[in-house]
């Protein structure tokens, strides 16, 4: 199965991580003229602590930090080579002394008040992970290892035109529920193949908005759904 075996190579690739959520996506139940195949995610809880703390956006404004020192920098063009123009400017420096000072307990106030403000964010994009199926905790559009094609373009063409060619034949609501039903199955044998060791938990679904709450129950264990979704739990 392509599925169990991309995401068996991306977990082993990852032995650091433990992974908590493995999703079939991409599907959907409106009635259009073709039929897609689903594409695979998965996520960490690593990654996603990563992403909620802006781990990249903090990096690459590391990078920029020498450069901006750099340009900061720059050379008086009246002064001289002896230095003897620094007498000429002490009086003026004593003078806007207490400016300074008064300047620099100003910036460390709005650096508090802007750390406050990350902190808050910070606090606000966790806890909002947290709050359920629409979460992005649980989109896989928004998870590190997403999305990720089953098979090549051509034997995903393939199957779309003949899963087409059936809804044609029998009726799309008919042929669809069938597939959403094979897709479940699927996300079973993932389940039972991946829930091991470090990722016992990992929780496997396919993930459609509109029928988010009646897959969940189909795809996840009872356990998983007490844990995770309790509103949704019997």
């Amino acid at each position: 199965m392509s599925a169990l075996r991309q995401a068996e190579e991306i977990i082993d690739r990852h032995p650091d991580e433990v992974f908590y959520a493995v999703a079939l996506d991409g599907v959907s139940a409106d009635e259009t003229d073709h039929i897609d195949l689903p594409v695979l995610a998965l996520n960490s809880e690593q990654a996603l602590t990563r992403s909620l703390a802006g781990d990249d956006e903090e990096a690459d404004e590391e990078d920029f930090e020498d450069e901006d020192e750099e340009e900061d920098f720059e050379e008086r063009a009246d002064a001289d080579d002896d230095g003897s123009d620094r007498d000429l400017n002490r009086d003026d420096n004593n003078t806007n002394s207490d400016d300074d000072d008064e300047d620099d307990a100003t910036d460390e106030d709005d650096d508090d008040e802007d750390i406050d403000a990350v902190l808050k964010e910070f606090d606000a994009l966790t806890s909002g992970a947290e709050q359920g199926y629409y979460s992005s905790k649980w989109n896989p559009a928004d998870w590190q290892w997403s999305p990720i094609e089953l098979f090549d373009e051509s034997a995903t063409e393939l199957w779309s035109q003949a899963l087409t060619n059936v809804a044609k034949d029998h009726g799309w609501e008919k042929t669809n529920r069938l597939y959403y039903e094979m897709l479940i199955r699927v996300t079973e044998s993932l389940r039972n193949a991946l829930a091991k060791g470090r990722n016992k938990d990992v929780v496997v679904y396919l993930s459609d908005d509109d029928h988010g709450d009646a897959l969940l129950r189909r795809c996840l264990t009872e356990a998983q759904l007490a844990k995770h979704f309790p509103e949704l739990a019997l």
